[in-house]
């Protein structure tokens, strides 16, 4: 294995490194208090919402916590200008969707050539992206008064087609220098009219209110008039415009419910950010600001920490009254993409809702209307959902209850472009602090693995926290640390890990570890090893297991090109490696080992070598032609010890095919 054909790079094996033991005992939990709480408040109609779900419609949903007096928030948020920026803006949306959102909803941002879905940053793309990667219910804007009816037809047969299905129906703005005419002549209340003669009750509809009357309107009775009229078309719920008092929205609700407007009313409501930024928005929605805001403004509107600060602190004293005196049901913030005093608002008004229990071991997609009965995945994508859902956003269907005999499942192109950038956060000078600017031999390769394990500061005394085979940037998950020595001495003696498990027998399902489902349940584990290898090591590894454990251990060895492709499995019979066991419930088994998925799979696991490692350095350099060997030469190989009750046997085996290659 050289590099331009002078210099070895990758050494054979040298002196094996030892610890004390590599056996790791089956993990069956702990027990703590939490347990014990669940266990006397367990019943089988509160574990009902841990299992899969068929869809519900937002504005059901909506109606639903309404009649169940259960407060809730949503979020609105415009697309990322740049494409560099949307992995970040979908990492926002998720880490705010997290305290419990009901739905997010996303702009018509004409700057963003919003109805272009083969453009990453426009409205509608954004939009599918932050349903299929942030797994929210998803509302996307759309106008209707720079176009005719067939592309307004064709803009909501590409929601249908992404997956989405609640629209908030708008105007939308007249371009600029120009007047209502006959070019512009339709209105919200035709696009809703348009929605359900067209597609029925298939999309739920939000239309906008505006508490002091639209700024065109002929007369605020007239506009609540036409909002009637709107409602009365097939609007499920009503979204208002910012505004400043809540005396306003109380009247404006009010008088909604005087003509009869039965429909869920949800104040739209904006922090004051910034001095500017909020007089540059009342005045493009042509709002006047209240003296007593301004006056109060005014001493500091040049400290931004001051301003923001008194902006929060008002937002959540307006939302608080209109809670508790019942007018609202609920809040929509109108987030400007700012996630901080977002966050502070909600957890102050008591609405934010971290929900820390998995339905399974991998997010489940609830609010999804297609992934929401999901239940199924290969384990080969544990630490990269986003790649997976990207390459299985065309699926009409998906696994549930189990994976069943698979035939050649269909996975989206591995070249994919978000595969390597839409799913990555770091950027590639992120990367190289944490690998190394210069990689000068395999060792620095392994320091990097194992850094990643250890959480411990490299040379530069940066932490490595995430691998090219991982999307979150949170270092290793807390199961590991049951597996940490072994996974130190597998990288220490050259075998690369990029995925694994400990084996667990029975442990309860609040566990803080490994706990997943319904609670009241127990989880358990087949141990997993899934790393890189040399082509010697692998050949004496399979060697020993079809010797000495073709029963207990399945192996997958492949190469990049698969011109070498070994199992002992069943070809079309996939191994579940996780499974749950759950009061009123089937068995449920999330996660799978499947040779056909594995082959997908192996493209991916190669190409993040270079795609998110190798390609960081001139092609010309030493550093690439080291990565540039390990992704020519190495196999990636998957091991399963099925016996989860005994100490796991995978390390031992590895020992011993190390062991002999040394002979």
């Amino acid at each position: 294995m050289t590099n331009t054909g002078e210099t070895k790079v990758i050494e054979s094996h040298g002196t094996i490194k030892k610890i004390d033991s590599l056996s790791t005992m089956p993990y069956c939990g702990v027990e703590t208090d939490e347990n014990a709480v669940v266990e006397e408040k367990i019943t089988l109609e509160s574990g009902k919402s841990w299992s899969p779900k068929h869809y519900e419609l937002l504005h059901e949903r909506i109606e639903r916590l309404i009649d169940e007096k259960q407060q809730f928030f949503s979020l609105e948020f415009f697309p990322p200008r740049f494409v560099n920026g949307v992995p970040n803006f979908l990492e926002r949306v998720e880490r705010l969707s997290e305290g419990g959102s009901v739905f997010v909803d996303m702009t018509w941002h004409m700057g963003s050539d919003p109805a272009n879905v083969d453009k990453v940053t426009s409205s509608s793309s954004i939009a599918a992206s932050m349903l299929d990667y942030c797994g929210v219910d998803t509302m996307l804007h759309m106008t209707c008064v720079q176009y005719n009816k067939a592309d307004t037809l064709k803009h909501l047969e590409q929601a249908k087609a992404m997956g989405l299905r609640s629209i908030l129906a708008l105007r939308g703005d007249l371009p600029p220098g120009t007047e209502l005419e006959d070019t512009h002549q339709f209105r919200a209340l035709d696009m809703i009219r348009w929605i359900r003669e067209e597609y029925g009750n298939y999309f739920s509809i939000g239309c906008a209110g505006y508490p002091l009357g639209h700024p065109q309107a002929p007369s605020y009775k007239a506009d609540l008039m036409y909002l009637k009229a709107k409602c009365d078309a097939g609007a499920n719920f009503v979204i208002t415009q910012l505004f400043f008092e809540a005396e306003t929205f109380e009247k404006f609700v009010r008088d909604c419910r005087e003509i009869g407007i039965t429909q869920p009313i949800i104040p739209g409501i904006m922090p004051i950010m910034g001095y500017e930024s909020i007089k540059r928005i009342a005045k493009l929605s042509q709002l006047e600001i209240p003296q007593h805001i301004l006056d109060d403004l005014e001493p500091i509107k040049h400290d931004d920490d001051a301003v923001q600060k008194y902006g929060t602190e008002r937002c959540i004293e307006m939302c608080r009254r209109l809670l508790d005196n019942g007018t609202a049901p609920s809040i929509h913030l109108y987030t400007m993409n700012r996630e901080g005093s977002i966050r502070e608002i909600l957890k102050s008004l008591g609405l934010w809702k971290l929900e820390g229990d998995r339905v399974f071991p991998w997010k489940n997609r609830s609010q999804h209307p297609i992934r929401c009965l999901e239940s199924v995945r290969p384990i080969y994508w544990s630490f990269r959902p986003r790649s997976y859902i990207t390459r299985t956003r065309d699926w009409d269907q998906f696994p549930n209850g189990r994976w069943g005999n698979s035939s050649s499942p269909a996975f989206g192109d591995v070249s994919s472009y978000y595969l390597s950038n839409l799913t990555t956060v770091r950027n590639a000078d992120d990367r190289l602090a944490m690998f190394g600017a210069n990689i000068e031999s395999f060792e620095d390769v392994k320091r990097v693995f194992i850094n990643y394990i250890t959480q411990a500061p490299n040379a530069d005394g940066v932490k490595v926290t995430v691998l090219p085979w991982t999307e979150a940037e949170t270092g290793v998950q807390p199961e590991t640390s049951l597996i940490s020595e072994q996974l130190v001495w597998c990288n220490e003696n050259g075998i690369l890990t990029v995925n694994s498990q400990p084996s667990v027998n029975g442990a309860p399902s609040t566990d803080p570890l490994v706990g997943w489902g319904k609670p009241g349940g127990y989880c358990y584990q087949k141990a997993y090893l899934e790393c890189f290898m040399t082509a010697e090591l692998s050949d004496k590894l399979i060697q020993i297991i079809e010797r000495e454990f073709p029963v207990r251990v399945n192996y997958h060895a492949i190469n990049k090109d698969s011109t070498f492709d070994k199992t002992n499995s069943e070809e079309t019979t996939p191994i579940a490696v996780t499974w749950g066991v759950f009061p009123g419930s089937e068995i449920a088994q999330p996660t799978v080992v499947d040779p056909l998925s594995f082959r997908a799979w192996r493209d991916e696991a190669y190409q993040m070598w270079m795609a998110q490692w190798g390609d960081f350095y001139p092609k010309e350099s030493k550093s690439y032609g080291v990565i540039k060997a390990v992704h020519d030469e190495f196999r990636l190989v998957t091991l399963v010890d099925n016996d989860f009750q005994k100490p796991s046997v995978l390390f031992d085996v590895l020992q011993k095919a190390l062991d002999e290659l040394k002979k």
